[in-house]
């Protein structure tokens, strides 16, 4: 249930809290350029898995995800049809995969987030539109963030992009406020609710993640492993994200080399 955040509290924070939550998006952004470098046909998940906490524990950092509700892994890796909260394992990747990366990194307190989705080796077209939207869903939601943009009307411009090209944003999980914690508040959906009234305030960080499916919006939670999250009908998914700041002259990224 969204509460109605119009007109309270600021949720901004002091500098000294931006530094902080920008120092542990970059760590995040190093492990995404060293796994997308990695990521390729016979890949292993796990292998991955320890290249990312070597990273982040190189840079003081701690995986954020890591024993989160009980998470097993560093990183969340997910496969085709998974499209978040999958588990790192010891199956390679294959030609034509798709597959999404999740990372969080806390460091001092603070922590950042940011997740990416790329083909393993040569992929379809059709998969390869599904990426590109995907990117380009969260390139126009970053781009129209700025003080006073209600966050419905950010969601509006994600779902409206996404369905006009024929593709399903996920209703079931949203991005959110980060800083202190992992998540916090306000949510911050992909798609039009007129109960989200929240107003973007300046010096606020937020992470926006599109996560776009085909056929649905519908997913599940795996029965057996109690976290991946799969597309009901078993087609493939894509999810972007990155750590913004709010400022005046729109959001900048944080989560980026």
């Amino acid at each position: 249930m969204f509460k109605n955040f119009f007109n309270v509290k600021s949720f901004s924070k002091t500098p000294k809290e931006i530094a902080k939550v920008k120092e542990a998006s970059r760590i995040v952004a190093l492990v995404h350029e060293e796994l997308k470098k990695e990521i390729k046909p016979g890949s292993i998940p796990l292998e991955l898995d320890a290249i990312a906490k070597k990273i982040i524990e190189e840079n003081g950092g701690k995986p954020a995800f890591l024993d989160y509700d009980g998470f097993p892994n560093s990183i969340c890796l997910s496969i085709n049809e998974t499209l978040v909260h999958g588990i790192p394992n010891n199956n390679p990747l294959h030609e034509g995969d798709i597959v999404s990366i999740d990372v969080g990194v806390e460091k001092d307190g603070y922590y950042g987030d940011a997740a990416f989705s790329m083909g393993v080796g040569k992929i379809s077209e059709k998969n390869q539109k599904l990426l590109d939207i995907t990117k380009e869903a969260l390139a126009i939601a970053i781009a129209f963030a700025k003080p006073g943009v209600k966050l419905s009307e950010l969601g509006k411009e994600v779902q409206e992009y996404v369905e006009a090209n024929e593709l399903h944003v996920v209703k079931d999980f949203v991005g959110h406020g980060i800083g202190k914690e992992l998540h916090e508040e306000p949510n911050v959906p992909n798609f039009f609710d007129k109960r989200n009234n929240f107003v973007l305030q300046e010096n606020m960080t937020i992470c926006i993640e599109p996560m776009v499916m085909f056929e649905t919006d519908q997913v599940f939670i795996d029965p057996l492993d109690k976290w991946s999250v799969r597309n009901s009908k078993g087609k493939n998914t894509s999810h972007e994200e990155h750590t913004v700041l709010i400022t005046k002259e729109g959001a900048k990224i944080l989560s980026k080399v």
